[in-house]
């Protein structure tokens, strides 16, 4: 019966280096994970910053582009003739297109529902 002592002492050994290195894994996993999450959280947060700064971008582009503008900062015209082209330039730009409205649209729709 203690003729199997010997071969018992290298198995603990082997198990407890085994037990020492999967502890150590876990250890690392669990902070790997940690900093996984704070990872999508920054990810997420400059996908929103991103998305917000394009919108900005895009009105500031609108504005850049739009005729106000180069009527608004065109040296050549007189201040009578700036403000005139000013105003019929915004109206253009800022009329509401036609179409539909709200009321239109649930009217429509009603009368499809309905059948």
């Amino acid at each position: 019966m203690f003729d199997a002592w010997w071969v018992l002492i290298p198995i603990t050994a082997i198990l407890a280096g085994a037990l020492k290195d999967w502890v150590k894994i876990r250890a690392q996993q669990r902070v790997l994970g940690a900093s996984t999450k704070d990872l999508e959280q920054d990810v997420a947060t400059l996908q929103k910053e991103n998305n917000a700064l394009n919108e900005r971008l895009k009105n500031l582009e609108a504005i850049v582009v739009s005729q106000t503008w180069d009527v608004l900062h065109d040296k050549s015209l007189p201040p009578a003739d700036r403000e005139r082209q000013v105003a019929t330039v915004a109206h253009r730009e800022f009329a509401p297109e036609p179409g539909p409205t709200d009321a239109q649209r649930a009217a429509q729709l009603a009368r499809r529902l309905g059948g």
